[in-house]
């Protein structure tokens, strides 16, 4: 009797423990509902999104998003997950789309550019809209967003990837990849079709400002920080946006560098641009992206006439295969995507409602729950399905602040790079004169993934704002102004190279010499008595031997972005911030010299004007 009486005591003494246990078992999420009602089980609450005044499994936090996938799914028509592979553009809404259709993803394009008032009214009237859809499954928004949410009016744009290339402080990649993490989750966007995972073989090509470089490993270093930044860590949770790698299985190596060609790689290449995918994977990316418009005839099979991602030698043997590829597979946008969901695509970009019966007809069931499954799993995974919505206080307390600005600047003055530096003067005390139509051109601090509203200086206002408008002189690109403002006693700053862009560079991929105007502007400056400073806005490398030999310093600033680019170049040329950076690539010596390297391979040119990881450090220029 002894014995039971303790045990009923322990038994006793153990319930407030346990009851206590019970309760720190489960945190109850912030739950946000415009339409549905909450209701209240077991003393939590949850979301009654299918409207059946129950408790069902895919409604309840308490599960495992795989747990809750199964349930949803089985509750899902094959139309309804045929709309949750979808992946639209919104340019203009239809609200049929969310409410009655239900689409699973759409790119946040121009319908939320308007700032971000407008980014937040929006977004969340469309995730109400699809809250109000049969089984009430949210949204995920997604942007292009390689240099930050740069869809969005009023946002950070961070320098491109070439420009933190140049840097070379991985760490910086993941603080900036984290600052916008954070600038993106506040304007609702989950998911992000970035880093770019594809490494610089080929000067030509207009996308080299997308990557992180010419070196693999340097390469493969920063797209992991990326993906960390992005998901805040390695796996999803309520904090993070989806990282979309992209382009598999590498697109540096276009033809001839002509974007949309065929890709080139040998057995030793293959594995070398191959090998920073693999460790986007065992970083934990939630998705990547086979490229849209170019084939894979070295892996042959489908890949030979298939782009990318319509190819399920890429995607299902190579990708799900032999890499174990268990995430998202994200099409680039095209027009097959029925025929890229059969090679194994689960999000097809571009994909219009009309899509969804095609995808009814040619999917089996098995397939359809398998696709569905990884996307659905992500947006529990995120806490979407308690809530979607976002405030519009916290967007404007985390979007566009003083502190993301001092980031960015930081990052785009650490990326300068100087090639030339010789009897070179502080411009303090001396005459400035700005030379240079791209002077003037705020939009061409960064590549042209952004809507052009953004705010920024130009090279010549940030050069006015430091040195004082009453200081500087702008002559653009009149050559008979040269005679008339330049002296011994003046510095010329000439901002060169090419304009904003995306897949085709404004030069064009047949040469990488300063067109006419640029070069007839360095040659008239270099026989001035003026010291000449040459500032290269440059996407890509440029056969640069004539400005070198003209100019008395050249300082490559790359893409360094709308917000802050300006301002880290004038505080760099008026001695106010060291420059440390180095090229991210070699730079050619000659266009012989472009078009007897290989598109596939790095560092291949031999004696180039400057090789791979070249810089000159100063203190303070001029001094």
């Amino acid at each position: 009797m002894k014995r039971i009486f303790c045990l009923v005591l322990c038994l006793l003494l153990a319930l407030p423990a346990l009851a206590l246990g019970e309760e720190a078992a489960y945190e109850q999420p912030e739950l946000a509902a415009d339409s549905v009602e909450i209701i209240d089980v077991d003393g939590y609450q949850f979301k009654d999104l299918n409207k059946n005044g129950a408790l069902d499994p895919y409604e309840d936090w308490r599960l495992s998003a795989e747990e809750r996938t199964a349930d949803l799914l089985s509750q899902m028509t094959n139309e309804e997950k045929a709309a949750q592979m979808l992946h639209m553009t919104l340019v203009t809404l239809k609200e049929s789309w969310f409410n009655e259709l239900n689409v699973g993803f759409v790119l946040a394009y121009t319908y939320l550019s308007e700032g971000v008032e407008a980014a937040v009214e929006k977004g969340n009237e469309v995730q109400a809209l699809s809250e109000a859809s049969r089984l009430g499954i949210p949204v995920v928004f997604s942007m292009d967003s390689v240099i930050g949410a740069s869809w969005i009016d009023g946002t950070t744009i961070l320098p491109d990837q070439i420009t933190m290339a140049a840097a070379g402080d991985v760490e910086l990649v993941r603080e900036l990849t984290d600052m916008q993490r954070r600038e993106m989750k506040a304007l609702g966007i989950r998911m992000s079709l970035s880093p770019v995972a594809d490494i610089a073989t080929d000067p030509r090509w207009g996308r080299v400002q997308e990557c992180f470089g010419e070196d693999a490993e340097l390469a493969a270093q920063m797209v992991v920080a990326a993906i960390e930044g992005l998901q805040n860590g390695n796996a999803l949770t309520e904090e993070s946006v989806m990282a979309c790698v992209k382009h598999f299985p590498g697109s540096g190596p276009q033809t001839a560098g002509v974007d949309g060609t065929p890709l080139v790689y040998d057995d030793e290449t293959f594995q070398m641009h191959l090998g920073v995918f693999k460790a986007a994977i065992e970083a934990g990316a939630a998705s990547i992206m086979p490229y849209g418009y170019s084939t894979v005839p070295y892996l042959g099979g489908d890949a030979v006439e298939n782009y990318a991602h319509e190819s399920s030698v890429v995607m299902t043997d190579l990708l799900r295969g032999e890499l174990g590829y268990t995430g998202i597979i994200q099409t680039d946008w095209g027009l097959n995507h029925t025929a890229a969901a059969l090679a194994g695509a689960d999000a097809l970009g571009g994909a219009g409602q009309r899509e969804a019966s095609k995808l009814v007809e040619n999917l089996t069931d098995e397939q359809f729950d398998d696709k569905v499954g990884r996307l659905l799993k992500a947006k529990f995974e995120m806490g979407l399905f308690e809530n979607p919505y976002v405030s519009l206080e916290e967007a404007q307390a985390t979007v566009g602040t003083q502190e993301n600005y001092d980031l960015v600047k930081r990052a785009a003055a650490e990326a300068l790079t100087l090639v030339k530096y010789e009897n070179v003067s502080p411009l303090s005390g001396r005459k400035i004169v700005v030379a240079g139509s791209l002077a003037e051109d705020a939009n061409a601090l960064s590549s042209g993934w952004k809507i052009e509203t953004h705010a920024g200086n130009s090279i010549l206002a940030g050069l006015q704002a430091e040195a004082g408008a009453e200081n500087v002189a702008y002559i653009g690109d009149d050559v008979s102004k040269i005679a008339e403002t330049c002296d011994a006693d003046t510095t010329v700053v000439v901002v060169i190279g090419e304009a904003s862009g995306t897949h085709e560079p404004a030069w064009g991929t047949s040469t990488l010499e300063f067109p006419d105007e640029q070069a007839d502007l360095i040659a008239a400056l270099g026989e001035s008595e003026a010291q000449v400073v040459a500032v290269v806005l440059m996407n890509r490398p440029y056969v640069m031997t004539d400005v070198v030999n003209a100019c008395d310093a050249v300082l490559l600033a790359y893409r360094p972005g709308m917000t802050a680019g300006a301002e880290a170049v004038a505080e760099a040329l008026l001695g106010l911030a060291p420059i440390s950076g180095a090229t991210p690539f070699q730079i050619p010596a000659s266009m012989d010299q472009v078009l007897l390297q290989r598109e596939d391979a790095a560092k291949d040119i031999t004696d180039p004007l400057f090789d791979y990881g070249f810089g000159i450090e100063v203190a303070s220029f001029g001094e």
